[in-house]
């Protein structure tokens, strides 16, 4: 089954890279572009990442979203019993039933605990959310950037004048000892 999976995402891998050749586009047309593709990503998430061909992406946007949707839902069910626990706890009608083990400042700490959890949620749904329009954006952006074998200098035969300054990359280790 391991190799199965293997064949099938080399054989992804090499459609994905087959598609990825540069289009040449006035700049309505690309600007058309990168518009259409920030607002399917902020429609759809992972609709932006699909219209830049960059369908492996669509995974890890919808990962990142089931995660923060599933912590949403569990801590705003815990918030809500503990909730609901305090209020029954505080008030003062006898008829109220709450059957827990802890005290009411338990309750109360175990609310507010929850209650963080949840909220740091909602955030986390939000910013993964966001952040997957602007990588989809960014990459609109970048789609027609050159990225060509020969944009490296190569200096030409023929005498040169002028000045040469060098810098080495590599630091020293040890200076000298005198």
């Amino acid at each position: 089954m391991g190799a199965v999976r293997v064949l099938v995402l080399c054989l992804l891998g090499l459609c994905a890279l087959n598609g990825q050749a540069q289009v040449d586009e006035n700049q309505l047309e690309r600007e058309y572009r990168i518009g259409r593709t920030t607002w399917h990503s902020a429609v759809v998430p992972g609709w932006g990442q699909l219209d830049n061909k960059k369908w492996w992406k669509v995974p890890l946007v919808y990962g990142g979203l089931g995660a923060a949707g599933y912590f949403i839902h569990t801590e705003g069910g815990l918030y809500r019993g503990y909730r609901d626990g305090y209020l029954a706890l505080t008030d003062d009608d006898p008829t109220t039933l709450y059957a827990t083990e802890f005290d009411t400042q338990t309750v109360r700490d175990l609310r507010d605990f929850h209650r963080s959890n949840f909220e740091q949620s909602i955030l986390m749904f939000v910013l993964i959310w966001g952040a997957q329009v602007v990588d989809a954006h960014v990459d609109a952006h970048l789609l027609g950037f050159d990225v060509s074998e020969d944009l490296g200098w190569v200096p030409g035969a023929g005498p040169t004048v002028g000045l040469k300054l060098s810098h080495t990359i590599v630091p020293r280790r040890f200076s000298r000892i005198r």
